[in-house]
């Protein structure tokens, strides 16, 4: 019996490079698994933490899309000893446990009824930061007239909890910036910023990771000589 010549079998060296090529493929594509799973993970994460804030984020929207102040003639300009007004907007900066924090307070008609209080009106609302513990947590203060009680962390809601900054940046009707604001004062011509830019950082430094919105403010107005 004679074998047929032209079937050849495969060589010990063919038999080998074809094991190195296929552990090479094996390698290659468990590590695009692993490297998918990784991101698939960490944009499940980020998506999680973007939720966490969402809630916050949009009544803060609410708030100022619903901003209430005085139009002239009801709106004076203010004198040297009259009291300030009381639907005024300020944004201020405040050390808290030796970070600084930014601070609003403005009036809205973006009341939230809590516990069994159901009148509405014109509420005054602040926006703050407290520290507990090692953290920091962004409260809101809802206030209706006489707006006797300023604040209260105790029993005011957390909009976001567990940050690490809080930054608002006022822009002007003429696209200026500015750290701070006053609708009382003649600097800021008695008016309100255009848009107002919410900063909440989320991570320590060096990653700094933040979550950035802008809020364009309804109305302005304009306050004559």
């Amino acid at each position: 019996m004679t074998s047929d010549p032209d079937i050849k079998g495969f060589t010990l060296l063919e038999i080998l490079v074809a094991m190195v090529i296929f552990s090479v493929t094996m390698m290659i594509l468990f590590s695009s698994v692993k490297t998918f799973l990784h991101s698939a993970d960490q944009v499940k994460s980020e998506l999680s933490v973007d939720g966490r804030f969402s809630t916050g984020l949009q009544i803060m929207a609410a708030d100022l899309e619903q901003i209430f102040i005085l139009q002239p003639p009801r709106y004076r300009r203010p004198g040297f000893n009259d009291d300030p007004d009381l639907y005024r907007f300020t944004g201020t900066d405040e050390l808290v446990d030796g970070t600084l924090f930014s601070r609003l307070m403005f009036a809205s008609t973006h009341h939230l009824n809590l516990g069994q209080d159901t009148r509405r009106g014109v509420a005054r609302i602040t926006y703050y930061v407290h520290a507990q513990g090692d953290f920091f947590n962004l409260h809101r203060s809802d206030r209706l007239f006489p707006y006797e009680t300023e604040i209260n962390p105790c029993t005011d809601p957390i909009l976001a909890s567990h940050i690490h900054g809080f930054t608002l940046t006022f822009v002007d009707r003429q696209g200026e910036e500015y750290d701070t604001w006053d609708s009382d004062a003649e600097s800021f011509e008695f008016t309100l910023p255009a848009r107002v830019i919410i900063s909440l950082q989320l991570a320590p430094e060096p990653s700094g990771r933040q979550i950035d919105t802008g809020i364009a403010l309804p109305v302005s107005r304009r306050v004559f000589q």
